[in-house]
């Protein structure tokens, strides 16, 4: 069985080599469709092949409406000469809808349109699958549940001590924000949180890269005293040390599908403060969160008060059991189970 990746490898995300790898691993052919080369190579596509795409939004987003327009009707060809030669389309739903969304009717029109054309749908948990059933008017049967799998060994440390770094103190409390720094992941509110609960021993580091908004939010920032800003993109090497280094991980994201920081978190064992949502309940267990509802106006800053009690507490989370449900292996036999037609 040939399986056509979209894509196969990912420079900002091991996500999809792990994907493709346990894949491997389990008997398939996985191949390459890289992002722009999807009608370079879809003329090698075989009939019974599979075509597993990910991120679907680069295909036909374009800030113009006229090229959003083309784009969407080039993709939609592509996809009904795909099906015409008997090539099974499957779309892993990552997120209900992209980041960044310019004409919102035109982007529900698509996504609604993509799944009617898709054989099957794979969503990472069943709070992801009622979603997109309301919102895309998927009907059960097309939908399988396959979860988002762990980061354990992915990231290996490298004796990088980031607390001498940062200047950082052994017996000092430290907040962690890490990952791509957009408005949409709730920086601004960390910020405030923190500089209102923040004492001699307690840090925040931010640590990513950042967008030309946040880059401007963030100069102009005037109380940044124990914030320690490191943004640049974080190399793969320096990741692990860095979570070591660190207390709590912070994900004040305003909204959340399927956050692989928060699984990445979660395969280090860190304890993680997030937004109440339909997400934690599918991936973790008592005393892994502290969650709080965003509504309240001191939900933030007394979760991340609440979760420095709670390291202090030095609890033992079920973390392994956690983890073996995040598998590799078992992820990979049940995607090839909706490849084949099981599920």
């Amino acid at each position: 069985m040939k399986v056509w990746m979209w894509p196969k490898s990912s420079e900002l995300n091991f996500y999809n080599d792990l994907l493709s790898n346990s894949l491997c691993g389990a008997g398939l052919d996985v191949m390459d469709l890289r992002h722009g080369r999807l009608m370079l190579k879809v003329g090698q596509v075989k009939s019974g092949d599979i075509v597993h795409i990910h991120w679907m939004h680069h295909a036909y987003q374009n800030e113009n409406l006229l090229l959003f327009i083309v784009k969407s009707f080039i993709l939609i060809s592509t996809m009904l000469y795909l099906k015409l030669r008997n090539v099974q389309l499957i779309w892993t739903i990552h997120n209900l809808y992209p980041h960044h969304v310019k004409y919102p009717r035109m982007e529900r029109f698509m996504r609604s349109l993509i799944c009617r054309f898709c054989n099957k749908l794979i969503v990472a948990s069943e709070s992801i699958k009622s979603k997109v059933m309301t919102e895309f008017g998927v009907p059960d049967h097309k939908l399988f549940v396959v979860k988002h799998g762990h980061y354990l060994g992915v990231y290996s440390p490298h004796g990088k001590d980031f607390r001498q770094i940062y200047n950082i103190g052994k017996d000092s409390h430290v907040y962690l924000f890490m990952g791509a720094i957009k408005a949409y992941k709730g920086v601004e509110d960390l910020v405030e949180a923190f500089n209102s609960i923040k004492t001699e021993r307690s840090y925040l580091i931010i640590a990513g890269k950042a967008d030309q908004e946040m880059q401007n939010y963030l100069q102009a920032i005037r109380d940044k005293d124990r914030v320690i800003m490191d943004l640049r993109f974080i190399p793969n090497e320096e990741v692990a040390d860095l979570i070591h280094a660190v207390d709590v991980m912070v994900m004040p994201y305003k909204e959340i599908t399927t956050s692989g920081t928060a699984i990445l978190g979660l395969s280090f064992k860190k304890l993680m403060v997030m937004p109440k949502n339909d997400f934690i309940d599918d991936y973790f267990r008592e005393d892994m969160v502290v969650s709080y509802d965003p509504s309240e106006g001191n939900g933030l800053k007394n979760a991340m008060k609440r979760a420095l009690n709670m390291k202090r507490e030095e609890k033992s989370p079920e973390y392994e059991e956690v983890l073996r449900e995040l598998d590799w292996r078992l992820i990979a036999r049940q995607i090839k189970d909706v490849y084949q037609g099981w599920g």
